[in-house]
């Protein structure tokens, strides 16, 4: 037993010495937070249940080439208990995506959406209508998530979509 207690006051003060090495460590890493998403949530100096009107967030890629843009009507600034995150909650948002030549590529109209700051990601849980800038093709669904640096969309279900295929031209026979 004597035995036990000598070795037991003999490794307590190095693993004591271990914690007092990992604390500065730790520290550290938290001093050394991403400047990107501190930029992010400086945008955020607004507390929650204010209401902004007329909001216009553009997205452009590496090259400066337009990605999406995002028009909402109006926002309100709301915390997420679930997942300790600012939100927007958007009224009457607007979403063009654009191709890789700038061009518009679709127009999405959504009645009201959260826009998810920390992902730059837009979720709609109501009716989205999308039409491609060519008339080609419209969709028509009850929810979508838009990525709003890639310029990508996903169609929430139910949905339905009307397509315009050209009719193929009779080739004579020579």
């Amino acid at each position: 037993m004597k035995l036990f207690l000598l070795l037991l006051i003999l490794t307590l003060p190095s693993c004591q010495e271990e914690k007092k090495q990992a604390k500065p460590n730790m520290q550290k890493e938290a001093n050394t937070r991403d400047t990107n998403e501190e930029e992010k949530q400086s945008l955020l100096n607004v507390p929650a249940g204010a209401v902004i009107e007329n909001l216009v967030l553009p997205y452009y890629n590496d090259d400066r080439k337009k990605v999406s843009l995002l028009t909402i009507k109006e926002v309100t600034v709301a915390n997420d208990a679930r997942i300790d995150k600012t939100i927007l909650k958007g009224e009457n948002l607007k979403v063009w995506l654009f191709d890789e030549d700038g061009a518009i590529r679709s127009t999405t109209v959504i009645s009201s959406a959260d826009y998810l700051i920390n992902k730059e990601q837009l979720v709609a849980k109501s009716e989205v209508l999308m039409v491609g800038s060519d008339g080609k093709f419209a969709a028509k669904s009850k929810g979508g998530i838009f990525s709003l640096t890639t310029g990508q969309a996903i169609l929430l279900g139910p949905a339905t979509a009307q397509f315009k295929i050209p009719q193929k031209k009779d080739i004579e026979a020579p």
